[in-house]
């Protein structure tokens, strides 16, 4: 399973991947995966050729800074359930890789 960290690294393997002709599919999750993320990882692979993964807390969806210092992450497990499970790629970004003008609003 190939992992990536930036956002230039996953678009430019989905724009050769696609140059291949191939279908792309996406199963975006916060990480702390579980059997339902693994059920979408290998539905995606019976449906397209390449799955991707995304796993990333998206600081966004807490109201509560606290909930968001507390939200489980347990990356070497998730990568170990992805790799079982088959899963093409995995991008994990960082805060700033998706909120590049505002990392500081999310970081302290």
């Amino acid at each position: 399973m190939l992992v990536l960290l930036k956002i230039k690294e996953i678009e430019q393997m989905i724009a050769l991947e696609k140059q291949k002709g191939k279908t792309i599919g996406f199963v975006p999750t916060m990480g702390a995966l579980h059997q339902g993320h693994i059920s979408l990882i290998n539905f995606s692979k019976q449906q397209t050729d390449i799955t991707v993964c995304s796993i990333f807390v998206n600081p966004t969806q807490f109201n509560n800074q606290s909930d968001l210092k507390h939200y489980p992450r347990t990356p070497e497990v998730d990568i170990k359930l992805l790799e079982a499970a088959g899963c093409d790629i995995l991008y994990m970004p960082g805060v700033e890789d998706v909120y590049p003008e505002n990392d500081t609003a999310f970081t302290g």
